[in-house]
């Protein structure tokens, strides 16, 4: 993760979860409850339901979608993610009623969540300190005004091992970067790489803007088409467990989650070709290197390979912006919706995923 991009996550941080004193919410609901664990038998118990919703209401209002991939995996590390959000007010839920705990059991589960948000709240705070004190932060030179930061993740099956999977998948962006690029009358010269990162090898590239938010829109669009995939797969395993023994039914739900896999990208390159005005008569190469183009990156993401982008920090617009300036800003606008969107869509897929394991 840069510099900038953690700074920017403690800045989120603080904005989201300080400012609106969900650290503070969680100690007193814990206080409330551990309270409650504490008095004897015979002694009346404190209600704790205004504290209990105070933090519910706090926790419904924060969402990760904006976050880079990086940002999310530190607090992750932090161990937060899950205190955080839809799922926070979730967790709690099922410790206060699912669980059938004991009010002391209970306490101590809330009072662990509480430690955790403290400590990761002290964690960034002292990181900001130590990085602005110890670093000089200019992004200026980072990145050109025209251009978005996009990393590009070789993991599970499309993971780099060897030579051989350098030479397969680094010609599968080649013409990733082809496709996209011709459409839009510039070259894969335009995906400058600045720099990588070991482990499962991460790939950060500086990508004209209007061609990041054409790979944003195109994954965007396969996971709409994973979402609709697996909710037809769904009802499949719900036919299986009702036990109807309607075999034609399955199949046909089964040939229709086929189809829709087949005709996704079509429906993709239809979207793509519509957005972007290419006239598939006149402009037949460059439909025929677009439709290599997102077959490929749907591909890649299909098989554990990520792509994520670090969005520029947002200015206020100035007065004197040219016409190009205007245009990068509206690409940078789409793509942080996009990401937005991506991110909601990843996590409804994980749970549609996990509800289908769960059955099999």
């Amino acid at each position: 993760m840069q510099i900038t991009e953690l700074l920017r996550l403690t800045n989120w941080f603080k904005l989201n979860i300080v400012e609106a004193e969900i650290p503070a919410r969680y100690t007193n609901l814990f206080n409330k409850m551990n309270q409650n664990a504490r008095v004897n038998n015979n002694q009346p118990k404190q209600p704790f339901e205004t504290e209990k919703q105070s933090l519910f209401e706090a926790l419904k209002s924060v969402t990760l979608n904006s976050l880079t991939l990086e940002q999310i995996s530190f607090l992750e590390q932090l161990e937060v993610t899950e205190l955080l959000g839809i799922d926070g007010v979730n967790i709690i839920e099922d410790i206060l009623y699912e669980n059938n705990l004991d009010i002391a059991t209970a306490a101590k589960k809330i009072g662990e969540f509480s430690k955790k948000i403290t400590t990761a709240q002290n964690t960034l705070q002292e990181l900001e300190t130590v990085l602005k004190k110890s670093f000089s932060i200019d992004e200026e030179n980072e990145i050109p005004d025209d251009s978005i930061m996009m990393r590009v993740y070789f993991q599970d099956g499309s993971s780099i091992n060897n030579l051989t999977d350098l030479k397969k998948l680094g010609s599968s962006w080649y013409e990733i970067g082809r496709g996209i690029a011709m459409a839009q009358n510039r070259s894969p010269e335009d995906f400058n790489i600045i720099g990588a990162q070991k482990g499962s090898i991460i790939i950060e590239m500086a990508v004209f803007a209007g061609l990041a938010t054409s790979v944003s829109t195109i994954l965007l669009a396969g996971l709409k088409v994973a979402e609709r995939v697996i909710e037809i797969l769904k009802k499949v395993e719900e036919l299986k467990t009702l036990k109807l023994g309607n075999k034609k039914i399955e199949q046909e739900l089964k040939k229709e989650a086929e189809k829709e896999k087949e005709n996704g990208i079509k429906s993709i390159l239809d979207a793509a070709i519509k957005q972007l005005g290419l006239n598939k008569q006149q402009e037949g190469d460059k439909v025929n290197a677009l439709e290599k183009s997102i077959t490929k990156l749907i591909d890649f993401t299909q098989n554990g390979g990520a792509v994520d982008f670090i969005q520029p920090e947002e200015e206020n617009e100035p007065d004197n912006e040219d016409d190009n300036g205007n245009e990068v800003r509206q690409q940078v606008l789409k793509l942080s919706d996009n990401v937005k969107e991506i991110r909601s869509l990843e996590n409804k897929i994980k749970m549609l995923e996990s509800g289908l394991n769960n059955k099999n």
